[in-house]
């Protein structure tokens, strides 16, 4: 049973009381006409633009439009900046909405990484672009989906929507959300030693990485399968990979098959919180956990 100390303030607190400063002021586009991702309905209607934050969004409205529209909030977060084509991944990926007679808008936020209210401020945000572009929606309905529930988690405190749909959301808070993936990487540590390798500098996990580490996903994966075997089936993994990966996953409570995202999460998320969102102050903390297993 843990207890927590140093996290117990939230890590979404603290996340959140930094907002983007000194942001370089971007120019505004108004949306103009886009041929529209693959799998929309014929005679959907899509715009793209970018909003004066540098947010960019696009916009479809099918021509048998029932006044409804839908407000996209995106999980992730993506870190680095922001793309274009996340948003136009976006809306194909939830093109079923369009199908079903909806209006749908959504955007990139403003920058990439783990910020919360301002990823809700760009939401609400967006509303407004397309009411002046399209008009006023019958109604307005906020969608959530993953990290983007807690995104629209914290714009239906703030503004008003006829309708909240949260899928597959992360509404733990930034405590419960992130916490564990500490322990993830104190307990893979523990047992693996290769993130970091004796041979790179050390540096508390809580950092997720120094700041400038070159290290890739790719690598990761690599080491995370040379002592756990996570990615071979189990009969071609060592009797020690074996033992380590049980360990791990009995430890930290997770399914073999989210252990290398997790460290993922555990690995760059932490850095950009860190590095990006804290400057370089440590959010985390399990001060009175106790790791059985």
């Amino acid at each position: 049973m843990k207890q927590r100390g140093v996290a117990a303030i939230g890590l979404e607190i603290a996340l959140a009381a930094l907002t983007l400063c000194g942001a370089t002021a971007a120019r505004a586009e108004a949306p103009v006409p886009a041929a529209c991702p693959a799998g929309l309905p014929d005679a959907t209607r899509c715009l793209s633009g970018r909003d004066d934050l540098g947010a960019s969004y696009w916009f479809a409205v099918p021509a048998g439009w029932n006044g409804v529209l839908v407000l996209h909030a995106h999980g992730g977060p993506e870190l680095g900046e922001p793309r274009a084509e996340r948003t136009a991944q976006d809306l194909k990926r939830w093109a079923v909405m369009v199908k079903a007679g909806y209006a749908w808008a959504g955007s990139t936020y403003r920058q990439g990484g783990v910020e919360v209210r301002a990823a809700a401020d760009d939401t609400e945000r967006l509303r407004g672009l397309f009411e002046a572009a399209i008009g006023k929606p019958r109604l307005t309905i906020l969608h959530g989906q993953s990290w983007g529930a807690s995104v629209a988690a914290r714009a239906a405190e703030r503004y008003r929507y006829d309708g909240v749909l949260l899928t597959s959301g992360v509404l733990g808070g930034g405590t419960r959300s992130y916490d564990f993936r500490l322990d993830l990487r104190v307990v893979y540590q523990a047992l693996c030693g290769n993130h970091p390798l004796p041979s790179e500098p050390a540096y508390p996990l809580w950092q997720g990485l120094p700041a400038g580490s070159s290290l890739t996903r790719a690598e990761l994966a690599r080491r995370v399968d040379d002592c756990t075997g996570v990615r071979r089936p189990p009969t071609q993994r060592s009797a020690d990979q074996q033992r380590r990966l049980d360990a791990i996953l009995a430890v930290v409570r997770i399914p073999e098959r989210s252990l290398i995202g997790h460290l993922d999460w555990g690995t760059w998320h932490f850095q950009d919180i860190v590095t990006k969102r804290l400057d370089g102050g440590n959010p985390f903390g399990n001060i009175g956990a106790t790791y059985t297993g």
